[in-house]
């Protein structure tokens, strides 16, 4: 059955498909037309009071029910629900669809559906308090309509319709002739629109019936109106009328409201993460309780550069940095404008990361509290930042956004749990606090409570959303700021604000603010989105063509619309909102243009971003591979993985997958540098690509303990390098010292030292200095230190150290100190010294603050070795026990094990030993490493039992390893043939 539509608003009617009903005036018609423009559940209790006020309870009860068996007969009763207390009629009337138009600010909409006034002329038999509903209805309804009417009137005559404006401001006047600013917009209207006497003929009336009804004259603005008429001049126009106004209290909230727990939880904490949806009011609580803290806001899209939101901060603040002291030069490689003029000397050999991490601690420590916001897009270097401010006592505290956090936030959140470190998560406020809200933002001691309600429920209690809805509806004129209150048209006909319509997303709200800015104004603030913050004048005008004087005006605008503070954009879903709804093409020409406006002025990874965004790949490709070659210089391996991640759109496959099995290298992950190379397709690689990989292959193998597999590869990159000089390609080959290096490391693993030795030497003098050449010069040090010559290998070690100090290579500088402890303490056994030994193991325990990178382990095992050569035991424990449980490579698993023998049966800790010898002799089929085997083997001689000497033996093969590792293999061999009374 066709559904059925009410008509009040017209002649009473209902059109149940193509047929017309007309509503005849009986209780069952009353009853369904109250129901209908009630359009919720109606209590039976208050319809039998309305339909017979005058009788008894029950009888009324009774009537009702009579009545409601004969409305549902009514051929357009069908949407009638009844229950046992309630009933309800939900049928579409013309006066919903009036507020609906109202709702959403559709003048034109509203105006047609009013027909007539509410009911008018209807009967009501009998039904006194009905009436007197209809009268109340009828009176609200007429004048929502004359102010609707008004709204589109002017908008006829901005159109130049004035016939039509002229023919509605005198339908106005029909119902309100005393409405003396409407009258004055009707004798405008009509002298446009060529209807001077019509006009003239109703002032006359309206003069009389001020006279009559209120003694008074014309205002002297009317009265000049009229006189021009009479002229035939045309009249003075009207004041521009100024556009809708946004309160400033909606602009700018004067006051929190509604957290008041959770501010006072926030001033007795020491640090605490604070979460909560986008809009939920983080950044405002921060600021709220914290006012003179400084706000370390991170930024989309910028996770690539480390420290970014302190250096941000920092930067800004280069006159009130504290005396660093010592780690004045710290700062100054990664800040040089903190010293201009100042040229660091090269880093100490303690960590260069946790004295860059302590230099950052002492510049931020006069801010006192820090204020970290937007933690979800927080670069990995700031968040281990933070956990240092934090294990250094800073007071501090954090927010993000609870559905973005990453895996990196998530462990530092681990981490910080782990300490004591608590949440706070903000909820959404509850229906009270949105009125309270709205009571503080009118300046009344109560929130209206319908108009309140209504906000809740369409924003979810989100306070950025709920402002932005009062900004929408207050610049589409439906909400207006009069004589100290707010409005609408619908007040006085709403049930509950339903009618009121809004965009459905705030990214919707937001283009329509902007589109009501000026054009150019339009541009800038599509520019300062793609920027993101600390956009200038200078570099938006240089992205938009502007003058900086336009920029200016653009920007005040955007201010005034509540879309701008400053050079930011007052929230970030502001800006992702004007972000997201800039046309592709022209995001990628303002990307294009801020790159080239930045110059060199903005770091590689920042131009690099904007380049791809552009879709320029080519120098995209150029700057993402100068920031990861810079951040693999300062031994920052990890932020260097990152940039490569965002980078392989620009790269080819097999570059970015030999860059980033390099960087796994040399961060010590060799499995997954592993897998990484051996994922790279070998179709379309050229002959240096597929030698690189090679190489690459060598070096995981090696670190993995599987020499043989290590032996092969490197056969195959010789015959590689040997098609390349044949086909004379090796111009092609940039600098074949990796392939020599990897190929001389090989052979030291197989103990063919002295090949190592011939490969290395021709090396030693080439001009070069890189990391490569101080790994050259510690690696050929390793190998006369092989040979038994620590003298010649020891001042190679050095030098090696003091280049990759002054390159600020990190992880080449653990390298040559495993090797430079493993010569220390050759030489002071050579010397019978233990100066160069003590000398050694300051340099590498520094070395492992360095960070976690290919060579840790073996220099930790080194250090633990080098402790036990001194006596000092327990130190010597510690290292080999962490490497035992924690170690990646499982030959140093094996050593660390087969160590642990002799240490535990040193302190009489037999079970200890017993259980490190199953374990190492369980690890030993892990390695293939020669070294490894003789360890475990000399300690099952000195405290195993004879089922496990006999597994170990076969290990025992003829090859060459170190005088004295041999020497101590020897003896004992010698001290368990003379227990067992067996001859060698």
């Amino acid at each position: 059955m066709p559904s059925a539509c009410l008509y009040l608003l017209d002649e009473p009617h209902v059109r149940l498909g193509e047929a017309r009903l007309e509503l005849t005036p009986s209780r069952p018609t009353y009853l369904l037309v109250y129901l209908a423009c009630q359009g919720a559940w109606v209590e039976r209790e208050r319809l039998a009071d309305l339909l017979w006020p005058d009788s008894p309870e029950e009888e009324a009860r009774h009537n009702l029910r009579v009545n409601l068996h004969r409305a549902r007969s009514l051929p357009w009763a069908e949407a009638l629900e009844v229950e046992r207390d309630r009933l309800r009629f939900a049928v579409q009337t013309d006066v919903a669809l009036f507020r609906a138009a109202l709702g959403r600010a559709d003048w034109e909409a509203a105006v047609k559906l009013h027909r007539r006034p509410f009911l008018q002329g209807f009967p009501w038999h009998n039904t006194p308090a009905l009436e007197d509903w209809a009268a109340l209805e009828r009176e609200s309804l007429l004048e929502a309509w004359q102010q609707a009417a008004q709204r589109h009137a002017e908008t006829l005559q901005q159109a130049q319709q004035h016939p039509e404006a002229c023919r509605l401001l005198a339908e106005i006047l029909r119902y309100n002739l005393l409405s003396e600013d409407v009258l004055q917009n009707y004798l405008r209207a009509a002298y446009l629109a060529g209807q001077r006497e019509a006009a003239l003929r109703l002032y006359e009336r309206f003069v009389q019936e001020l006279e009559r009804e209120l003694g008074l004259e014309p205002m002297r603005a009317t009265q000049e109106l009229a006189a021009s008429l009479r002229r035939a001049e045309p009249p003075p126009m009207a004041a521009p009328k100024p556009p809708p106004r946004i309160p400033l209290e909606v602009l700018r909230p004067p006051r929190l409201v509604g957290r008041e727990a959770e501010q006072a939880r926030l001033r007795h904490s020491t640090a605490l993460l604070v979460h909560g949806e986008p809009g939920i009011g983080k950044t405002r609580l921060l600021q709220e309780v914290f006012p003179q803290a400084p706000l370390l806001r991170c930024r989309e899209g910028l996770e690539n550069l480390p420290f970014y939101p302190v250096l941000d901060y920092l930067r800004h603040h280069l006159d009130t940095l504290p005396d660093l002291g010592p780690y004045r030069e710290d700062l100054a490689r990664l800040l040089p404008e903190a010293y201009p003029g100042f040229t660091p000397p090269p880093a100490e050999p303690s960590s260069a990361r946790a004295r860059l991490l302590e230099a950052l601690a002492r510049a931020l420590a006069p801010a006192g509290r820090l204020l970290f916001d937007d933690l979800q897009w927080a670069d990995e270097s700031t968040l281990e930042l933070l956990l240092y401010l934090h294990n250094r006592g800073q007071a501090w505290v954090g927010a993000f956004r609870t559905h973005e956090a990453g895996p990196a936030l998530a462990k530092v959140r681990e981490a910080l749990h782990s300490s004591g470190v608590e949440e706070l998560a903000l909820e959404p406020l509850e229906n009270s606090t949105v009125q309270a809200l709205l009571a503080d933002l009118i300046g009344t001691p109560e929130g209206p409570p319908l108009f309140s309600s209504w906000l809740h429920r369409q924003t979810g209690g989100n306070p950025f959303f709920a402002l932005e809805t009062l900004k929408s509806l207050f610049e589409n004129g439906v909400l207006r700021a009069e004589g100290g209150q707010w409005h609408t048209d619908l007040d006085e006909i709403t049930q509950d604000y339903s009618e009121l319509q809004i965009p459905p997303k705030v990214a919707e709200v937001v283009r329509r603010r902007v589109g009501r800015l000026s054009e150019a104004a339009q541009r800038v603030v599509q520019a300062a989105s793609v920027v993101g913050e600390g956009f200038t004048p200078g570099l938006l005008a240089d992205a938009t063509g502007l003058s900086e004087w336009m920029v200016l005006d653009g920007l005040e605008q955007a201010e005034q619309a509540g879309i701008l503070a400053g050079t930011r954009f007052v929230h970030d879903v502001l800006r992702q909102s004007v972000y997201g709804a800039v046309p592709s093409t022209r995001c990628k020409i303002l990307h294009a243009q801020i790159a080239r406006a930045l110059g060199t002025q903005a770091e590689a990874a920042v131009l690099a971003e904007h380049w791809q965004r552009a879709g320029e790949k080519g120098k995209a490709r150029e700057l993402w591979l100068e920031a990861i070659h810079s951040y693999r210089q300062k031994g920052m391996q990890t932020q260097a993985l990152v940039v490569l991640q965002r980078a392989s759109e620009t790269l080819e496959a097999s570059e970015a997958g030999l860059l980033r099995a390099e960087v796994l290298l040399e961060l010590g992950r060799f499995a997954e540098a592993l897998a990484a190379v051996q994922g790279v397709k070998p179709q379309g690689q050229t002959l240096y690509q597929q030698a690189k990989a090679a190489n690459i292959q060598a070096e995981a193998h090696i670190a993995l303990g599987q020499v043989g597999e290590a032996e092969k590869t490197v056969q195959v990159l010789r015959l590689l390098l040997d098609q390349l000089d044949q086909q004379d390609q090796a111009g092609a080959i940039v600098d074949r010292r990796p392939f020599w290096l990897i190929e001389s490391k090989v052979a030291h693993y197989l103990g063919q030292a002295e090949a190592a030795a011939r490969l290395l030497a021709p090396l030693v003098g080439a001009p070069a200095r890189d990391p490569l050449q101080a790994t050259i010069l510690t690696s050929l040090g390793a190998t006369y230190d092989e040979l038994g010559d620590p003298e010649r290998a020891w001042p190679m070690h050095q030098q090696a150290l003091a280049l990759a100090r002054d390159l600020g290579a990190k992880h080449v500088q653990v390298d040559i100190c495993l090797n430079l402890l493993w010569s220390a303490i050759a030489l002071s056994q050579v010397r019978n010294d233990p100066r160069p030994t003590k000398e050694a193991l300051a340099l590498g325990e520094e070395a492992l603050k360095l960070g976690q990178y290919g060579g840790s382990e073996v220099l930790r095992n080194n250090l633990a070795f080098a402790y036990a050569d001194l006596g000092c035991w327990e130190l010597a424990r510690e290292h080999y026990e962490w490497l035992a449980q924690h170690a990646a490579d499982p030959s140093i698993r094996c050593i660390a094990w087969a160590q642990l023998v002799a240490l535990y049966a040193r302190i009489n800790l037999t079970a200890q030993a017993a259980e490190a010898l199953n374990q190492a002799i369980a690890s030993v089929e892990q390695t293939d490493l020669y070294i490894a085997h003789i360890r475990v083997l000399i300690s099952t001689l000195k405290y195993g039992n004879e089922a496990q000497v006999a597994q170990m033996m076969p290990y025992l093969r003829d090859q060459n390893i170190e005088p004295w590792l041999q020497e101590e293999l020897e003896q004992a061999l010698a001290e368990h043939a003379a227990r067992n009374g067996l001859r060698r």
